[in-house]
């Protein structure tokens, strides 16, 4: 069993910082060839994950992936040799609920994650930020929350209440708006600026100044092809799941999206 993941399969991706994701990922792989033991990974990106299910579809190793949330964007990967039992447990994930000491008061989803950030944590300990009725919840890696629970008082200029989930969630239901784009190509910025009903230009801005994620991870060309499954966010927009694309009678391109708007908390 004892053998090292090919590294060849780096080559997929273009962006260093991705690679480098990619790299540590092809490290927690070659811990289980070769230890023979269990292993977890950080929370990764929706197209990390794809990427790394791709990699271990070649390897012979049980996996789990699990996020704490149905349906979960970044969800971390437990990995075993062949023959292992895994549990959801062993993800290691904690669910923080979060809301505003002031009841009048409204949370955003960039005001929790940059004071995350702010406190000197990487994304990869972090999970999903989803909406509940009464505030929010923070999937998180279990070694962090006893610190988050003492020590994080504030999102933005709002003092918050930080408790340990451990009753059913009560996440907010999210409505997206189903409807279908006509567009001459599959580039970002096109599908963005059509989706949002924004000029073309607007959509370029967004794209460039690094405000825009294509399954989870920074897009910053704006001539990107999109493919159908891909989950386009747009910091302070909202998110874009696109479905599927046929062509029309005039050879445009006929996309069917889910568009679901920021909302406040």
């Amino acid at each position: 069993m004892k053998h090292r993941s090919d590294r060849g399969v780096l080559g997929f991706w273009s962006d260093k910082e991705a690679r480098v994701e990619a790299a540590h990922f092809l490290d927690v792989i070659d811990a289980v060839l070769m230890r023979e033991s269990k292993q977890l990974t950080p929370f990764l990106s929706l197209a990390m994950r794809e990427w790394a299910e791709t990699v271990l579809s070649k390897e012979h190793l049980v996996y789990l992936v699990e996020g704490g949330f149905p349906e979960a964007e970044r969800e971390r990967i437990i990995l075993a040799p062949w023959g292992e039992q895994l549990d959801p447990k062993d993800a290691d994930i904690s669910i923080l609920k979060v809301h505003p000491k002031n009841s009048r008061a409204q949370l955003e989803h960039r005001q929790i994650l940059g004071s995350l950030l702010g406190l000197g944590f990487k994304r990869d300990v972090l999970g999903d930020i989803q909406a509940g009725q009464n505030g929010y919840y923070v999937a998180t890696t279990a070694e962090i929350t006893p610190f988050l629970l003492d020590h994080w008082t504030q999102a933005g200029r709002e003092k918050i209440e930080v408790s340990l989930n451990v009753d059913k969630l009560d996440l907010f239901a999210e409505r997206g708006e189903e409807r279908r784009i006509t567009v001459n190509s599959s580039r970002l910025d096109t599908i963005i600026a059509n989706a949002f009903r924004v000029s073309r230009s607007s959509a370029q801005e967004w794209i460039i100044q690094g405000k825009v994620r294509r399954s989870g991870l920074v897009v910053s060309k704006t001539d990107t092809e999109v493919q159908p499954g891909d989950i386009i966010s747009c910091r302070g927009q909202g998110r874009v799941k696109l479905l599927e694309h046929s062509q029309t009678r005039k050879e445009r391109l006929a996309w069917q999206i889910v568009l679901f708007r920021s909302q406040r908390h």
